[in-house]
């Protein structure tokens, strides 16, 4: 009988462990805007530092729909990376709710399991607004501008990170992406973040990489972008600020 037991319980053991996961429902909210209109909502902290800047004025008009068409800048789009050498896992009942007319944030809602990576990248098919120069979290329910840039004044690193979009390529092409991102970009809410510089503004676009850390619970993350528009300043000009 202890024998018959001990191989009844190690059955069950097996297909308790053979069990998956209980996914839950997550969401990346993305909005990507002129950085006039993104730096009108800062503080007077320098851009090179970060300093928790709070942007409760942006996120509050963001959540409530409350830019015009013009402000919310098209043409720029959240995708999902579903290449293993980004280091992320392909989620499950994916949809993606673009922005509009009436929802100024673009929202990915998928399902995944807790603990899991899941990696998108924001791109842009337009000859305009091609550098990605600001970007703001949520953190702690309160969005703040995060630090952008290259290695500080003594080494230290970024939240988000820039480097040569060239560069990122060949580290997924080595596979070693995932682990450049954990050692240089700083998760802000399970939020990585790195910007990857193009060659050429107007033929080759920055491309912001995000990565998410998927916490227990349901969670909804938020980022908004900044972008600089290189083709002079008229089509900066009719923004909502």
């Amino acid at each position: 009988m202890k024998a018959r037991t001990l191989v009844g319980g190690m059955f069950a053991l097996l297909w308790l462990t053979a069990l998956p996961a209980w996914a839950a429902e997550y969401r990346l909210q993305v909005a990507n805007m002129d950085d006039r209109t993104f730096s009108s909502y800062e503080g007077k902290a320098p851009s090179w530092t970060s300093m928790k800047e709070p942007m409760g004025r942006l996120e509050a008009r963001l959540d409530n729909n409350q830019f015009s068409n013009a402000a919310i800048l098209p043409g720029h789009h959240v995708e999902l990376l579903e290449d293993p050498a980004y280091g992320g896992t392909t989620p499950t009942r994916v949809s993606l709710l673009p922005a509009t007319q009436y929802q100024d944030w673009s929202t990915y809602v998928f399902d995944a399991n807790p603990g899991d990576t899941v990696a998108f990248v924001v791109r842009t098919d337009m000859a305009a607004w091609q550098e990605a120069t600001d970007v703001a979290a949520d953190t702690n329910g309160t969005l703040r501008r995060l630090s952008i840039g290259g290695p500080g004044i003594f080494g230290g690193s970024r939240e988000v990170p820039q480097v040569a979009q060239d560069f990122l390529a060949n580290a997924v092409d080595r596979g070693t992406f995932p682990q450049w991102v954990a050692q240089h970009a700083k998760a802000v809410d399970g939020m990585s973040f790195v910007v990857g510089q193009g060659d050429n503004p107007q033929y080759d676009p920055d491309r912001v990489y995000i990565v998410l850390k998927l916490p227990p619970q349901p969670h909804t993350f938020q980022a908004a972008i900044g972008w600089q528009n290189n083709q002079g300043d008229l089509m900066n000009q009719g923004h909502d600020r």
